[in-house]
């Protein structure tokens, strides 16, 4: 990590706030942007403030960076007009000035709730195909797709992490599946910055006991997580009455089960 210039969106948010810290601490010089102001942690770090969304500003960001880890974006549910902008159209620009300056490789934050539509029973791997739980879900299956064609096409590598539930500790049954601590999603960002790669797809969870993914590839790429969401299953209990809520049918909770009106049995299994 030492000696490379990385540059880090979505830098003001929860996940990119503690990534940007540690970026810092592992020796790495970072440009460090988002929409909004925030504070710069040293010498080490350069602050731009812009949108994305301007094509113009996202190549001038991406100039002289050997890597990028992409955490901009709107984090949920919208209308397509509250979309399309900050997980579409900025996506785009990003990954078109990364090819255009050279940019060696994308680390993105995409979502489990790219596999939302799959049953908790259903053990899934990143070879089954995606089936995204709602618009947003929809947006961050299309940055996996665009990832996937300029990595392949124009060389610019990618490593995609579908984030599950990130936080110090999960907050409910459903997260005893799905957190991600802090540093072990650092650890699947080390992976992705330094690993031999051209695409990947891996699942941002800890070594949850519980977890509804074979995240195999990612410990072939070297990610040992040092989690797991069991130490805190005490404090949710096991309550059965709860099986049968829509939101508990699907993997992606309440993001899947937000605005369905459609007969839950028609959505096939794996």
């Amino acid at each position: 990590m030492k000696g490379k210039r990385i540059l880090m969106t979505g830098a003001a948010g929860v996940i990119g706030s503690d990534l940007r810290r540690w970026l810092v601490e592992q020796g790495a010089t970072l440009r460090s942007s988002d929409i909004r102001p925030f504070g710069q942690l040293g010498d080490q770090e350069e602050i731009v403030i812009g949108d994305l969304c301007d094509a113009g500003f996202a190549s001038r960001l991406c100039e002289g960076v050997d890597a990028i880890v992409h955490m901009a974006g709107r984090a949920k549910e919208g209308q397509w007009t509250d979309l399309a902008g900050p997980n579409i159209m900025a996506a785009t620009h990003l990954w078109d000035a990364a090819h255009t300056h050279g940019v060696e490789r994308i680390v993105y934050g995409s979502s489990n709730h790219v596999v939302g539509f799959y049953r908790p029973e259903e053990k899934i791997s990143n070879d089954d195909p995606q089936r995204p739980d709602s618009r947003y879900a929809i947006t961050k299956a299309f940055g996996e797709h665009l990832a996937s064609v300029y990595a392949y096409k124009f060389g610019v590598k990618a490593f995609c992490i579908r984030i599950g539930s990130y936080r110090p500790e999960p907050i409910s049954r459903r997260e005893l599946s799905t957190w991600i601590s802090p540093r072990d999603l650092a650890a699947l960002v080390e992976i992705g910055l330094n690993a031999d790669y051209v695409f990947e797809t891996v699942f941002g969870i800890s070594a949850n006991k519980r977890a509804w993914c074979d995240n195999a590839r990612a410990h072939e790429l070297g990610y040992q997580p040092r989690d797991d969401a069991e130490t805190f299953a005490a404090r949710f209990g096991e309550n059965r009455e709860e099986a049968g809520k829509l939101e508990n049918q699907f993997q992606g909770g309440g993001s899947a089960a937000k605005e369905f009106l459609a007969d839950p049995a028609l959505i096939p299994g794996r």
